[in-house]
């Protein structure tokens, strides 16, 4: 027995509108335990408003009131511009609300005109179905770029779904558009092609698994972070650069290149804790943390190894021009004024510096040689750097420069 798929457009436009509002809710609840991801709320209130005005569309008499019809075709430009607001938000882009507004009034407007001024159904349908497909591609165009894994599969997962639902609502138009104007109706009696329903049926599922496999990628990608992160000043923390350290050591032991490690202590650093509170402590590691990571190369790794001490490694360095990048930093940092309240706080760091060309390709020599050269520098009056030998720290002297106020 020969069964055909008999399909019309109410019966496709309600199937829509479910799949939206159920992945809407979806999304709603992550948006609520998304933390700061962004993106997450503009979609579930994108697909509310999709669904909504695709339930309106499907459940509406065969007449319906022109005022019903322009405010259905104007939800559904909201909830259009919505989702692409929600791909600019995720990507911490600047969203542009005017566009969504735009978009409400144009299909607004021309659902009037088509309806009212010129009860033109071929015209309606060409120039709403239109809006939807250009949407839908420059969404799919948004999220196809150069991105990490495996965050990467889920941006092209979602960008693939949105250039399907384009390709599909652009075949609506192209049917609507060179179909003689007496066969076109808006919600047509005949078959609707099953091969169209069904891509846009999976296309819109397929979209929701994308845009939530964003969120949990990206959630796991800023949960990483956190974990190898210094909490206080954003740079790595000690068990992220020690490891950070392990792999440049292999590297460089790989491949003979130079690597070079510097540790930097803030001078007299109990003194701002006791004379301004340790909240000025904080604020003066935070300037610090902020000026090493405007001096070093893409490259190069900052961490704070523990209190007022941080480190950079330093690859395919060695130890003298490790010296040029010291001296740079002993010079930035003395000039460097911190605000505090009525008090203005500057002071000087001393800074240890040892290489794998006196230390070897190993990561507790690196760090002890750095360390004992980070000592003579504060032994030997502090601001100042020193660089490790291979018999002992050779003393590199800096102009003497004011201490905390």
């Amino acid at each position: 027995m020969n069964i055909a798929l008999r399909l019309d457009l109410r019966t496709m436009m309600l199937t829509m509108a479910c799949i939206n509002l159920l992945f809407a809710a979806m999304l709603a609840l992550v948006s609520l335990h998304s933390g700061r991801v962004k993106g997450a709320r503009q979609w579930a209130v994108g697909m509310v408003l999709l669904g909504a005005g695709y339930s309106g569309a499907g459940l509406l008499v065969d007449t319906p009131p022109p005022a019903a019809m322009v405010i259905m075709a104007m939800g559904i430009g909201l909830g259009l511009g919505m989702m692409f607001n929600g791909i600019e938000a995720f990507k911490d882009q600047p969203c542009s609300y005017r566009l969504t507004l735009a978009l409400a009034v144009g299909m607004g407007v021309q659902t009037f005109w088509f309806l009212v001024v010129r009860n033109d159904v071929q015209g309606r349908i060409t120039a709403n179905w239109l809006v939807h497909s250009l949407v839908n591609l420059a969404c799919a165009r948004a999220l196809f770029v150069r991105v990490a894994q495996p965050l990467r599969t889920a941006y092209w997962l979602a960008g693939a779904s949105f250039l399907a639902l384009g390709s599909a609502t652009l075949a609506r138009v192209l049917a609507a558009l060179f179909a003689p104007a007496n066969t076109v109706y808006l919600f047509a009696p005949g078959k609707i092609s099953p091969g169209v329903f069904m891509v846009a049926s999976l296309a819109q599922m397929a979209l929701a698994f994308g845009l939530i496999l964003m969120i949990n990628y990206r959630l796991a990608s800023d949960l990483r972070q956190l974990a190898s992160t210094d909490s206080l000043t954003g740079v790595l923390n000690r068990g992220s650069i020690e490891k950070e350290l392990s792999r440049q050591v292999a590297l460089a032991k790989r491949s003979g290149a130079a690597l070079a490690l510097m540790m930097i202590d803030v001078d007299h650093f109990k003194r701002i804790n006791d004379s301004h509170g340790h909240p000025a402590g904080d604020e003066v590691l935070r300037q610090l943390a902020a000026l090493l990571r405007s001096l070093v190369r893409q490259g190069d790794a900052v961490g704070r190894y523990g209190g007022e001490e941080f480190c950079i490694v330093l690859p395919n360095t060695s130890a003298p021009a490790a010296a040029l990048l010291a001296e740079r930093l002993l010079q930035r940092y003395a000039d460097l004024r911190v605000a505090w309240g009525a008090t203005v706080l500057n002071g000087t760091v001393s800074i240890g510096i040892a290489d794998s060309a006196t230390s070897g390709h190993a990561v507790a020599p690196l760090i002890a040689a750095a360390d004992r050269a980070l000592y003579q520098a504060k032994a030997a009056g502090r601001n100042r750097m020193v660089l490790h030998t291979a018999d002992e720290p050779a003393l590199a002297e800096a102009q003497p420069r004011m201490q905390w106020n």
